[in-house]
């Protein structure tokens, strides 16, 4: 989800660059600016093809796949059974996600010379992830351990047996046979194999599993009767008797308060939150610099001509990133200090007109707290794929002030580099790139909407106070590569201005 809310930070340009009236604002004056969005999505994009948020849980077989702390499990299961396609099953798992961000930006920018304008702003950020998550047990083949107790009687005749075998062994008791006397050994080695891997299983307080083998299922059958095989061995063949319990196996599957007792125990192997999340926090602060190249716009009579500004800015990592407790989660900020350059560019005439804009974003990096082996944290060095932007904004002026426009604007990403911060902070065979994946992201978006725009007072001539204001509906019209959040968008705008000096 972190990756997620990379990408809608991506799709979310700053209403400066939304905007018809001048990027800079004139010298001795003041912009207040309020600007708003709120964003809602349910699907995202994959490589180009659309699917709802959950659908990596959606009808997803929940065992060591999902939950990747079974996979020991599962693997020692097989060992034992002998079953070598066993795959642990605790039914089926679905989620139905929504998630929201709502943005305030409060800003402030000082015009100090006709073509330099200085420039500040902070988001107020509201993220929130609503989930269903369905656990159905059809199909589960394993239950909760019965636990160490119902295992003691098990394991003290197992261990009696075996320490039986081995001193008569060694007393020479079935030297008079050499047949026999390797049938013993044999017995005496499978049997201890087979006693070390069950107390792993069942009973070693480190490693005993949550879930085991039902005693209905295939695998607890091969359980019980690789262990009904071994005492008949010890008992008719080698005169080993006093060897007649069996393991305690779940008597039914798991049921969902079972599975969610085990993914939400806070002093389990996962430990999730199996509820939404809800976060307001500031987002990533940005300041910098506006400079106008040209500005020929709207002079006199005249509707249209020329106005042409950069911009540069760096926007800093005062936002929250998402929980990592959460299977979904959204937070405020990305993390990391990004360098930022924009262009834009105004060319009109009479009621027609566009803006052009291109921006180029350097995303430095910086270190994580990331899972690329769930449910193990630890931390990362993500330096993030730099994003570059290329828009067109066309406009329809009704009147002199109010506009109708519209936008098609491309946006791409490029994928993140991860690494581990230390060798300290490395999980053995596991690469952590895997973090990396669907961060290479393009992505194109279509918007329709109204501006206002009145100078006022700032233009010679000009009366009453300055104002814009604008309102648009943003939608990602297509993605063809990485994860693009499927994102309707409504944003409006707010910005007055002041004389100061």
């Amino acid at each position: 989800m972190r990756r997620l809310g990379t990408i809608v930070c991506l799709l979310a340009p700053s209403a400066a660059r939304a905007q018809l009236p001048p990027v800079g604002v004139p010298p001795g004056v003041a912009r207040f600016e309020l600007d708003g969005a709120f964003d809602i999505w349910d699907d995202r994009f994959v490589e180009g093809t659309k699917e709802p948020i959950g659908a990596g849980l959606l009808s997803s077989s929940l065992g060591a796949t999902l939950l990747a702390s079974l996979a020991g499990t599962e693997a020692r299961i097989r060992g034992i059974t002998g079953i070598a396609d066993y795959q642990l099953e605790l039914g089926q798992v679905s989620a139905d996600v929504l998630a929201e961000r709502g943005t305030a930006m409060f800003g402030l920018s000082l015009g100090l010379t006709r073509s330099l304008t200085v420039f500040g702003r902070i988001p107020l950020v509201r993220s929130r992830v609503q989930q269903a998550l369905a656990l159905d047990p059809t199909g589960a083949n394993v239950g909760p351990s019965p636990g160490l107790v119902e295992q003691a009687v098990f394991f003290q005749q197992f261990d009696g047996a075996l320490s039986t075998l081995a001193s008569r062994l060694a007393a020479g008791d079935y030297d008079a046979d050499p047949a026999q006397r390797a049938l013993a050994q044999a017995t005496l080695d499978a049997g201890g194999s087979l006693r070390g891997e069950l107390f792993l299983l069942l009973a070693d307080p480190e490693t005993a599993s949550p879930f085991v083998p039902a005693a209905s299922s295939e695998a607890g059958a091969a359980i019980t009767g690789r262990v009904g095989a071994l005492q008949t061995t010890l008992a008719t063949s080698l005169g080993v008797a006093g060897f007649s319990a069996v393991p305690a196996l779940p008597a039914a599957v798991a049921t969902e308060s079972d599975i969610q007792s085990f993914i939400g125990d806070p002093a389990g192997p996962l430990g999730l939150v199996l509820e939404g999340s809800l976060v307001t926090f500031r987002g990533d602060a940005e300041g910098g610099v506006s400079y106008t190249l040209t500005d020929q716009w709207d002079r006199g009579a005249r509707r249209g001509g020329l106005r042409a500004a950069v911009e540069g800015l760096v926007r800093f990592p005062t936002g929250v990133l998402a929980r990592t407790d959460r299977l979904f989660a959204l937070g405020t900020g990305d993390g990391q200090t990004d360098v930022e350059l924009r262009g834009t560019l105004n060319l009109g005439s009479g009621p027609w007109g566009a803006r052009v804009e291109a921006g180029y974003n350097r995303q430095f990096a910086a270190n994580f707290l990331g899972s690329p082996a769930p449910p193990a944290l630890t931390v990362v060095r993500r330096d993030p794929g730099d994003a570059v932007t290329l828009a067109v904004r066309p406009f329809f002026r009704i009147a002199r002030t109010f506009a109708l426009i519209g936008a098609l604007e491309h946006q791409s990403r490029g994928r993140d580099d991860v690494t581990y911060a230390s060798d300290a902070d490395a999980i053995p065979g596991v690469d952590p790139d895997l973090l990396a994946e669907g961060t290479d992201a393009r992505a194109t978006l279509l918007a329709l909407g109204v501006t206002y725009s009145n100078p006022g007072a700032l233009r010679p001539g000009g009366r009453g106070l300055p104002v814009d204001a604008g309102w648009s509906y943003e939608r990602v019209l297509s993605s063809g590569r990485g994860i693009v959040a499927d994102v309707h968008r409504v944003r409006a705008r707010l910005r007055v201005y002041f004389g100061v000096f």
